[in-house]
Order: structure tokens, then C-alpha cells, then sequence
């Protein structure tokens, strides 16, 4: 169902815009693509944040008075976002598989590790090990593929989420350079978007159905919150105890 609100129209057009102009920053390649100069790319990226602020007012405009399809306007922009990160995500995926991504030039490896900056040690980490790099880039193209199937959308919006989520932490944390921060953190953004597009789905799945575990149920529920705040603080003493003991 369409936005009926402006604000709701704003969200839409904004995120379509942004996960745009990560696609075009993409496809640029930091400036290495000759027939794609930056200042073409930097130029559309401009043209479609303002077309994203823009439009829709102009939508919302036409809308009231009965101009435009706004239920068709709204599966357009939809689509656009699922498909701009799907291309994204598969994309680096495929970089990984061709040894495009961890890789680590090797007069930068042989440095001291405490030269390193926190970008490569980062890019060495997850280099280290090639199986690990070839299983993440499988989740991506696999799961960039299922986020664009009616069926599976949800499932692999809630997988990439949390996937995406971290690589963000990551890239800010260790000073990742600024294109994947950008292209991260869009991402992620875009993928939320999705997620709170079936917010009451996700809700009623994972805090109002029950677990069909098996459950103490003659416990007291008091008793039964003592015995999940024990666990807790059990594990946080048993910690305390063994820095003690590291300690003498």
C-alpha cells in the first residue's frame, strides 16, 4: 500500500535516493573506472539526492489531486531500493570471490603489526583465511538474491540486517576508509527500511509467539526471573574471579 503521509513519502524517496547514489558510487569504483569519471558519478549522485528531496512534494501534490498513481510511484521507488541493494551487496560479494576484497598489498603486510593501521589489519584479519572470505561472499550473493523474492524478502532482510550491521561497526570502529563506510552504512539504512516496512510481521514473530520449547512451567514466575538474573550474574562473578586470579 502507498504512503498516504508526506513524511512517510519523504522516507521512501529519501532512502530510493541514497541507495542510488551508493549503486552510482559503486559503479564509479572510487575513480578507477575511465568511462565513468568522478565527476560524472559525483554529478548524478548530486541530481538524485535533489530529485529525492524534491519529489515528493511533487508526488504529494499530485496525488491530491488525482494526477498520478500513487500506489505504482510507491512500487517503483520500493523495487528500486530492494534492487540497488541487492546489486550492491552481490557485487561485493563477487569482489571477494575474485580476490578483489581482503587482499593486502604486501609491502603494507610485512610491516610490524603495530604500524598497521586498524584498515588493513582489518583487511588481513578477514584475508587470513580464504574459506571464511569465500563463505561471506556467498551470504551476500545468495541472500542479495533472496531479498528480492516476495517469499524470502523478510527472512533475508533480518540475515543482511544484522550481517551489515556489524560490517558498519567494523568500518567505523577501525577506520575503514570513507567509500565503505558510505556504501555500509546506506546499506544497512536501506535494509532497515525494508524491515520496518513489516514491522507488525516481525513483532508478532519473534515477542508474541511463544516457544514450543519445553519450560518449567510449575515455577513461580518470580522465581523463574530470580533464576534468569542469577544466570547472569553468575557468568559476570565467574569473570570477576578468573581477572583475580590472572591478576596474582
Amino acid at each position: 500500500m502507498a504512503p498516504k503521509s508526506l513524511l512517510l513519502k519523504i522516507v521512501t524517496c529519501f532512502i530510493a535516493g541514497l541507495t542510488c547514489a551508493a549503486l552510482l558510487l559503486l559503479l564509479g569504483n572510487s575513480g578507477t573506472v575511465r568511462w565513468f569519471p568522478p565527476l560524472i558519478v559525483f554529478s548524478f549522485v548530486g541530481i538524485l539526492l535533489l530529485s529525492a528531496i524534491v519529489f515528493p512534494f511533487i508526488w504529494q501534490y499530485n496525488e491530491n489531486r488525482s494526477r498520478i498513481n500513487s500506489e505504482k510511484v510507491y512500487r517503483i521507488l520500493y523495487a528500486l531500493i530492494r534492487y540497488c541493494i541487492a546489486f550492491n551487496l552481490a557485487s561485493f560479494g563477487w569482489k571477494k570471490v575474485f580476490g578483489l576484497q581482503f587482499v593486502v598489498p604486501a609491502e603494507i603486510a610485512s610491516r610490524p603489526m603495530n604500524e598497521q593501521s586498524g584498515e588493513w589489519l582489518t583487511w588481513y584479519y578477514f584475508g587470513y583465511s580464504a574459506t571464511f572470505g569465500f563463505i561471506i561472499a556467498a551470504l551476500q550473493i545468495v541472500f542479495s538474491w533472496l531479498l528480492l523474492l516476495q517469499r524470502t524478502m523478510l527472512f533475508a532482510g533480518i540475515v543482511l540486517f544484522s550481517m551489515m550491521l556489524h560490517l558498519s561497526l567494523i568500518n567505523v570502529f577501525y577506520g575503514m576508509n570513507a567509500g565503505a563506510l558510505v556504501q555500509s552504512s546506506v546499506t544497512t539504512i536501506g535494509i532497515l527500511f525494508l524491515l520496518l516496512l513489516e514491522y507488525k510481521k516481525i513483532v508478532a514473530f519473534f515477542f508474541e509467539t511463544g516457544s514450543q520449547m519445553p519450560s518449567i512451567t510449575n515455577t513461580k514466575l518470580l522465581s523463574k526471573k530470580l533464576v534468569h538474573f542469577l544466570v547472569i550474574i553468575l557468568s559476570l562473578l565467574f569473570t570477576i574471579y578468573l581477572k583475580a586470579s590472572s591478576d596474582i
